[in-house]
């Protein structure tokens, strides 16, 4: 199922969301598109480099960052916007710009490093040198407090 309104209109205009939504697709168009499997390899968070079991492109303290930005295709990007669109802006507002911004970072980490956890812990080795990207975990938070800030919003779908 795709949201389509979730009825709440914005007190004041999200300019946090929209630069989070209009930086992914820059990063998406601009560096991803051209070069796919290159942009991969380079911009994406590698589990195995936070043990030391691998060295990747970029050090992990950064990469968790720009995995954030990265898509791994089209369904990918146009499915996070759409759903960061609908509940970020509401959520921004209640948070503000500057705790938002906190929620949507410490969110992305978090879901990274869960996932690292899991690979490192249960995963085999070649697992770990599978990249990590995306979005998701810091929307994910977003959808997490968008619950909970409003429990009884209708979402039309």
């Amino acid at each position: 199922m795709l949201p389509l309104s979730d009825g709440l209109p914005a007190r004041r205009f999200p300019v946090v969301t929209v630069a989070l939504i209009v930086a992914n697709f820059a990063v998406f168009l601009f560096y991803e598109l051209p070069n796919l499997n290159t942009a991969v390899f380079h911009a994406s968070f590698y589990p195995c480099t936070v043990d030391g079991a691998c060295r990747g492109p970029l050090p992990w303290g950064v990469s968790w960052i720009t995995a954030m930005f990265m898509h791994g295709g089209w369904d990918h990007i146009l499915g996070n916007m759409l759903f960061l669109w609908i509940f970020g802006k509401n959520v921004e507002d209640a948070f503000g710009w500057v705790r938002y911004l906190v929620l949507y970072f410490a969110g992305g980490f978090v879901a990274m490093l869960l996932q690292t956890a899991m690979t490192l812990l249960f995963g085999t080795t070649a697992d770990t040198q599978v990249p990590e990207l995306g979005a998701s975990g810091a929307i994910a938070a977003v959808l997490g407090a968008y619950f909970i800030l409003y429990p009884g919003s209708r979402v039309a779908t």
